[in-house]
């Protein structure tokens, strides 16, 4: 005959599991939100049990973190993790089986002291796996208890219920909050883009980025970098916070290679343009997801970056061009307000160079815009601070010298040598000027130093504006505002007689009058012996009837450099 106690002992518990599932079922049912399912779980299962401690752990990857725990361990929820080869709870996770263990639980093999649980106060432990619609470990429920307390196999059933009847909620739940963090981070995203849009300037774009990566990531600091013109080195555009250490970084190599920085290049098509680098906030590490959420905002940068960039171009371009036509036209005020605005410091010594095709080239031919492009370039690599128009005219550049001036005015006529011998054109330099009065005298300057330099440097070349002598007086007379004089004539004869003999009469006359008529010097220039000089000085007197003793030899000088500057000779007669 049964025993009525027994059978009344039974239908009592009974009744309680099935209250108790009842009670997650409907908790289940109620929520999609993880963390407030997961607590009720977790006082549920107290409840049920009477354990002293109740703990859950999800898995992500090849980590187990609690997620949820009794009220007196809130502290260890997402602050404690191990890896899912140690413990008990590893051990579980990795074969997908229960564990139950009624004593000696500080002396298993398999357990490891976690000194934020206080383990040592328990001495039994059950741990049951979460198993997902797959059949993989994706957590654990654990119950512990302190002596003489111990739990009965009732317990380890009641949990592989509650287990399994939590799984597919955890399953939703975790899908929920993946979509819900995409949907944050997609709006998220389309917020820093709306606000990169409206972003002016390299500086505040940079700053919208940086900012906006770090409250995406979840990021300790974020900092953008550009690379140099050269491509080899990089520069800081910002960093977020403000007041943070941005990484001490020269080329991209040293932010690629820090292990302590998620570094996203910034390419935009296929051309480079800088870095994205952010640090971790304290004690964790980005996720795959988080690194994906990178990537996004370092392509949304470098296309922001090229639009700034073509805008910023282009309102330079437009600047520049302000400059020169006000310069041209004699207005020094405004264009000393768009030096300004191009950031050229005016108070400190400057020049102006001016470029034209070399010898009987034009400025309409069809290779002009290519070669003032690269003559534009050269100029503005020859001081920190420029301000350059290449083309379609002439080439005309504002530099702003490094101190000290005069080195550095000789340095870039150097420079500017090479630079018009290199690439066919004529290149001239004004003087030394201090001061936005100065500005448009600077300018004609470097005209007339152009104007002059396309009749003396032959296939390329440069002249400065200071050391043109005489030529400076004659830049402005006009071809038929010439004299029509017999010094005229005898240099149209010379340069006739030179065409046709192939002699150099006439380079040798400029030369024996520059040299104030001294043979020996003349000789010694012209690498001649003074007896051919005087040879040749007889045979222009006896062409042009000239008296190289009587007559006004200043006008002579003079006559040959007007012929030199409207790059005469004449065609030969008949």
């Amino acid at each position: 005959m049964s025993d009525p106690v027994a059978h009344s002992s039974d239908d009592r518990g009974l009744a309680a599991e099935n209250a108790t599932l009842y009670r997650v079922i409907r908790l289940v049912s109620s929520s999609l939100e993880l963390g407030p399912m997961l607590a009720g779980i977790v006082e549920i299962a107290t409840e049920a049990t009477a354990c002293h401690a109740c703990f859950i752990y999800l898995v992500d990857g090849d980590t187990v973190t609690i997620r949820a725990a009794s009220p007196v361990f809130s502290e260890a929820v997402d602050a404690v993790s191990f890896s899912v080869e140690e413990g008990l709870t590893g051990w579980v996770v990795r074969h997908r089986r229960s564990a139950f263990l009624r004593d000696g639980l500080a002396d298993d093999p398999r357990s490891n002291y976690v000194p934020l649980l206080r383990e040592e106060d328990f001495q039994s432990m059950v741990a049951v796996p979460i198993l997902s619609r797959g059949g993989e470990a994706i957590g654990v429920i654990v119950l512990h208890t302190r002596a003489p307390h111990e739990f009965g196999e009732d317990v380890l059933n009641l949990l592989e219920h509650i287990a399994s009847l939590v799984s597919g909620a955890i399953e939703n739940a975790q899908a929920y909050d993946r979509e819900r963090r995409r949907v944050d981070v997609l709006t998220g995203i389309a917020a820093l883009t709306e606000q990169v849009s409206g972003s002016v300037g390299t500086g505040a774009l940079a700053a919208t980025v940086t900012g906006g990566a770090r409250a995406l990531l979840g990021a300790g600091r974020c900092s953008l970098y550009r690379l140099t013109r050269e491509g080899t080195a990089v520069e800081l555009l910002a960093r977020a916070p403000e007041d943070a250490a941005a990484p001490v970084a020269r080329t991209p190599a040293d932010l690629l290679m820090d292990p302590a920085l998620l570094t996203i290049p910034l390419i935009a098509g296929e051309e480079p343009l800088g870095m994205l680098a952010c640090a971790p906030a304290a004690d964790r590490e980005f996720r795959r997801e988080e690194r994906e959420i990178a990537r996004a905002i370092a392509h949304l940068a470098a296309v922001a970056l090229t639009r700034v960039a073509l805008i910023e171009d282009l309102t330079t371009t437009n600047t520049v061009k302000d400059l020169f036509e006000a310069l041209a036209a004699g207005n020094a005020e405004f264009a000393a307000a768009k030096a300004g605005e191009l950031r050229c410091d005016l108070s400190r010594p400057y020049v102006i160079a001016c470029a034209t095709p070399a010898g009987g080239g034009d400025t309409s031919a069809a290779d002009w815009s290519a070669t003032a492009e690269r003559v534009g370039l050269a100029l503005a690599q020859r001081a920190s601070r420029t301000a350059v128009e290449a083309g379609p005219g002439p080439v005309r550049a504002l530099i702003v010298l490094d101190h000290p001036a005069r080195e550095r005015a000789e340095a870039l006529l150097e420079d500017s040598r090479a630079v018009g011998a290199e690439h066919g054109v004529a290149l001239g330099l004004s003087g030394v000027h201090h001061g936005a009065e100065e500005l448009v005298r600077c300018h004609r300057e470097a005209v007339d130093a152009a104007t002059i330099g396309r009749a003396l440097v032959g296939a390329g070349g440069a002249v400065g504006y200071g050391a043109l002598g005489a030529y400076r007086y004659l830049v402005h007379i006009a071809p038929e505002d010439t004299p029509q004089d017999r010094m005229r004539d005898a240099v149209d004869l010379l340069i006739d007689y030179d065409r046709r003999r192939r002699t150099a009469l006439l380079d040798t006359l400029e030369r024996y009058l520059s040299e104030r008529q001294s043979v020996i010097e003349s000789a010694r220039q012209l690498y001649v012996h003074p007896n051919t000089l005087r040879q040749r000085l007889a045979r222009i007197e006896e062409l042009t009837g000239l008296s190289l003793e009587h007559d006004d030899l200043l006008s002579l000088e003079l006559a040959i450099k007007l012929a030199r500057l409207h790059r005469r000779p004449l065609p030969a007669a008949g």
